[in-house]
């Protein structure tokens, strides 16, 4: 398997339009080739031998990426530099030799032995803004990874059971994501259950780890909706960040269809349509989702639709939030993105949301997700030219009709799919009633 550094980097290449998708999908397949014969070649290296970027490109975004390393051969001591201007010759401070590109993933050294470097050396600053810099200049300081994050089971948080958070008493964790540990709680001026997300300690002290965080919570407290996760509370205590919402006393989608899947198609068209609900609110609010998928669907103990987790929610009109997108991570869940998200974060709108739920839909209905791939990459290629089993292949069960509505929902073109949520909820009523028939 490629290593996530390589594949944040191809990802960070691709979304900066240095690279194309297929080329950096041929490099990985390279690179794993070339570890067989045990010749371990990082990523970068071998896209400049392809010549589908040339180096200096390459020194541009690893520095922006906060993971730039040059070596001097003579003296065998590497460097990390946090900036680097394109045509630039960096010399050893040591012996003055010209720095070569080093493997980005080895260890590295702040100063020569011997003392403080004889010449200026790079301080530890943001990327200066570049002809390859995203809006509004370089990110500040090393950029998230990985690029699908998958948060894992962190002992640590659990102290924060028992602790006080915004009026809420902590009583369990139960879940965890890319941001932060979620918590059930007891809201003790009102006394009632409540869920507190609490951002994940190492990222709380991270400034755009923080404002996305907020920014969640201030795009889901303007939604009121009965089919959405509800927003109680937003805000900050000794330098924790958390916000109180609805507690959903239910399962998620995710892990529903672990134990039952597909399902039978009438409740599969019946979850969809009450999703349609929840964005058809966010959406007329101007607000989009970005990460729909089975885990961010909630059913309750009663049987109803909670759409959960706006954690990449963003205001369409909002500058600032828009400029969040360019910190060098593409954001939401292969299997689900949509082939424009893939390509251009910055292209994705409420027709992307669409998308998502079709392959959900599609998930439900066949159990399979209608992409596959050994990489993030090599997933999001499939999904760019289209060319996926049909449902009806795989359930046969499933009428024509409603075969059609997934394939429009999930077309790879969005000037293709349905161009609003209402009118893919009036077809998914219309067959709804026919299959309760």
């Amino acid at each position: 398997m490629p290593k996530k550094l390589d594949i944040r980097i191809g990802q960070y290449l691709v979304q900066k339009q240095c690279c194309g998708l297929r080329e950096v999908n041929a490099a990985l397949r390279e690179q794993a080739r070339l570890r067989q014969d045990m010749d371990n070649k990082p990523l970068g290296e071998i896209l400049v031998a392809k010549g589908s970027i040339d180096n200096e490109t390459l020194k541009v975004v690893l520095a922006e990426l906060g993971v730039l390393c040059l070596r001097c051969a003579p003296c065998a001591m590497k460097y990390a530099f946090s900036r680097y201007e394109r045509g630039s010759s960096p010399r050893c401070p040591k012996c003055n030799e010209v720095l070569l590109l080093a493997d980005p993933e080895q260890p590295v050294s702040s100063a020569p032995p011997g003392g403080s470097p004889s010449a200026p050396w790079p301080a530890p600053v943001a990327p200066e803004p570049s002809a390859l810099s995203p809006p509004g200049g370089g990110p500040q300081g090393p950029l998230p990874a990985p690029v699908f994050p998958s948060a894992p089971n962190d002992p640590i948080r659990e102290v924060y059971v028992g602790k006080v958070l915004g009026g809420c008493q902590l009583i369990e964790k139960v879940g965890h994501g890319g941001m932060g540990m979620v918590y059930k709680a007891k809201q003790l001026n009102l006394g009632r259950i409540v869920a507190v997300k609490v951002l994940s300690g190492s990222l709380a002290k991270d400034e755009s780890f923080v404002r996305r965080f907020l920014q969640e919570a201030r795009s889901a407290a303007h939604l009121n909706h009965g089919n959405i996760v509800h927003v109680n509370d937003v805000g900050e205590h000794q330098g924790i960040y958390y916000f109180v919402m609805e507690y959903v006393d239910g399962k998620n989608l995710k892990d529903i269809l672990k134990a039952t899947e597909p399902f039978e198609v009438s409740r599969a068209t019946t979850i969809t349509i009450q999703v349609c609900h929840a964005l058809r609110h966010a959406h007329s609010r101007g607000v989009i989702h970005r990460d729909i998928k089975p885990e961010n669907i909630m059913i309750t103990q009663e049987g109803s639709v909670k759409l959960a987790d706006l954690g990449l929610a963003k205001r369409m009109a909002s500058d600032a939030a828009v400029g969040l997108t360019h910190a060098g991570s593409i954001l939401g869940t292969p299997y689900y993105m949509a082939p424009e998200q893939a390509k251009d974060f910055s292209r994705v709108d409420h027709r992307s949301d669409i998308y998502s739920l079709g392959v959900t839909l599609y998930k439900m209905l066949t159990g399979k997700v209608p992409y596959e791939g050994r990489t993030p990459i090599e997933i999001m290629i499939k999904a760019i030219d289209g060319r996926k089993t049909p449902v009806r292949e795989l359930r046969n069960e499933v009428s024509p009709e409603l075969e059609e509505i997934v394939d429009k929902m999930m077309h790879r073109l969005p000037e293709k799919r349905y161009q609003d949520i209402e009118s893919c909820l009036e077809d998914l009523n219309r067959v709804a009633v026919v299959v309760a028939v």
